[in-house]
Parts: structure tokens; sequence; C-alpha cells
């Protein structure tokens, strides 16, 4: 004798009608679902277009190009596609610090740079941020005081918006 538990197997789909909030720049950053609860979609979190890279509404990284303020020499260079990651080349003269500008960011930038040509005598530290710069000042690794860093130094930046 054989018996089954009567149960059938059955499948419930809900349908709910959803809102698409856009960015201005006409990236969708998320969905407005019943009683104005916003949500994402799954591996829709995060936004990317050709110009800026996203999380929540929030720029973090952008293809609008990060120039020097100041500092690091007379005459440097800065070699960049975005400002996740570029090089800066210390002018003639060498610096102890420089300002490095940035787009808008909704609170300011956290950066991080090494000179990677002088790594083992000097260490960057990020000494100042705002919403549209970066400023990093260049130490001795065996004094801890302010040391210049050496013309035609390369510099590897990292900045990302918070």
């Amino acid at each position: 004798m054989t018996s089954t538990n009567g149960v059938a197997s059955t499948v419930t789909i809900n349908t709910v009608p959803v809102q698409a909030q856009f960015n201005t720049a006409g990236v969708c950053i998320g969905l407005i679902g019943p009683s104005g609860v916003v949500f994402s979609p799954p591996l829709s979190g995060n936004t990317e277009n050709p110009s800026t890279l996203s999380m929540g509404g929030n720029l973090v990284a952008s293809s609008t190009l990060p120039t020097i303020s100041s500092g690091f020499g007379t005459s440097p260079t800065i070699t960049a596609s975005n400002t996740l990651c570029f090089k800066v080349v210390v002018g003639t003269g060498g610096a102890a610090s420089g300002v490095i500008s940035l787009p808008t960011a909704t609170n300011g930038w956290l950066g991080f740079a090494a000179d990677v040509t002088s790594g083992t005598a000097l260490f960057l530290q990020l000494t100042g941020s705002t919403t549209t710069s970066v400023t990093f000042t260049s130490y001795s690794v065996t004094t801890g005081l302010a040391a210049n860093m050496s013309a035609s130094d390369v510099v590897l930046v990292n900045c990302i918006a918070y």
C-alpha cells in the first residue's frame, strides 16, 4: 500500500508595480516599490556609465581627469584615464607636497599615494581632503619629517570619493 501526502505543488507569482529612479545622467539608481520602499534588484545595486562609477547614487570614481593644483615640483605631469588610479611624475626641483583637483564628490575624497621611485626612503600621507581635492605630503622613512620628493619621481595615486 502506498500513500501520498496529498499536498499539491504550487507556485505563486506576485506582480508588483515599481517605478525606476534615475540620476541626472539618466542612470537608473534604484527602484521604488509599494509604499515608496526603495530597493535595488540583484546585480544592479551599482551603476556604471562611461563617465562615472557610483554606488547608492553617490560618485565613487570618475573619468573626469584629475589635475595638479599645486606642488609636486615645477611642471609636474599627470597621466590618467580616471580618478581611481593615475600617475604623477614630480617636476623639477622636487617638492614635499602636492594638491590634486578632482571632480566634486558628495562628501570628499580618500586618497592613497606611493612614490614608486623613492619608496624605500619616502612615504606619502594624505594630509588634506575636500569635496574637490586631495593633498599629499611626503615624509622621510627614517626621520618621519617632511621630505622632498625628487624630480622625475613616479607617484602612483588612488582616489575614491565618499
